[in-house]
């Protein structure tokens, strides 16, 4: 699993890319990376998933986890560009009614943007 954190971010969001899988032997890892920046200066976030191509509970609890933080202190996270089976775990784990999930990126700012 690799993680990117968008420098050049757009309008004040933070645009988190991931690549590869999100699974118990690395959700720490990804955790340990996403939630400090839930006291960054951004004002939310996009989550990037187009190379994302796993997800397991672990992962999720991480997204929940820094969903929850941001949260906490105003900031609003998006996900988006979600392959099919990815977006079938956060369906059927009923994720997709917590957590915003947008088409694209564009979707992902401006869901951000407007509220």
């Amino acid at each position: 699993m690799e993680v990117v954190i968008d420098d050049a971010n757009s309008q004040g969001i933070g645009i988190i890319h991931v690549d590869g899988r999100i699974d118990a032997l690395n959700a720490g890892k990804f955790e340990e990376k996403i939630l400090p920046l839930c006291q960054s200066e951004d004002k939310g976030f996009v989550l990037d998933f187009s190379k994302l191509v796993y997800i397991s509970s672990a992962g999720l609890r991480a997204i929940l986890k820094m969903a929850k933080q941001c949260k906490a202190v105003g900031k609003k996270i998006v996900i988006c560009n979600l392959a099919s089976e990815v977006r079938e775990v956060f369906t059927i784990s009923g994720f997709d009614l917590i957590i915003k999930i947008s088409e694209n990126t564009d979707s992902a700012l401006s869901q951000i943007s407007e509220e």
